[in-house]
């Protein structure tokens, strides 16, 4: 802080006082905007399925992937072979598909994420299971 000496130094360092305490509220705004919107339940469960797809050691969705490509492998289509062709096909097979999968994470989960909207049903609009404009229509005549 520097020293004040005149009256006009003290509206000045009152005045910049002032800006920096509107300056930091509405930090704090966009920060607790933030946090708040990083809360939010669908939020946080897609940040889970994203790091899930693109965790560099392959977390779930890598095993998993890598347990289903060495069973397809192994006892449906080379079912046949020797320990060795198996294991090299298999080996080749699951790295494959894990890098496939790490590398098109973002179009997994913007395809995941559309479908999930489609599925997800309005608070606020029913769901109509006729068409409208044959409501009024008399089949009598």
């Amino acid at each position: 802080m520097k020293k004040i000496e005149s009256y006009q130094q003290l509206k000045e360092e009152k005045m910049l006082c002032k800006l920096r305490i509107n300056d930091l509220e509405l930090r704090i705004k966009d920060n607790f905007a933030e946090i708040k919107n990083d809360l939010k339940p669908w939020n946080l469960a897609g940040k889970t399925l994203r790091n899930m797809l693109k965790s560099e050691d392959h977390g779930i969705v890598g095993e998993s992937v890598g347990m289903t490509v060495n069973m397809l492998v192994k006892n449906i289509l080379f079912r046949k072979r020797n320990f060795v062709t198996k294991a090299i096909i298999s080996f080749v097979a699951k790295n494959y598909a894990n890098s496939l999968i790490t590398k098109n994470a973002e179009n997994i989960l913007d395809g995941m994420q559309t479908l999930l909207s489609k599925l997800k049903r309005k608070p606020n609009q029913k769901r109509k299971h006729f068409d409208e404009s044959t409501v009024d229509i008399d089949l009598e005549a």
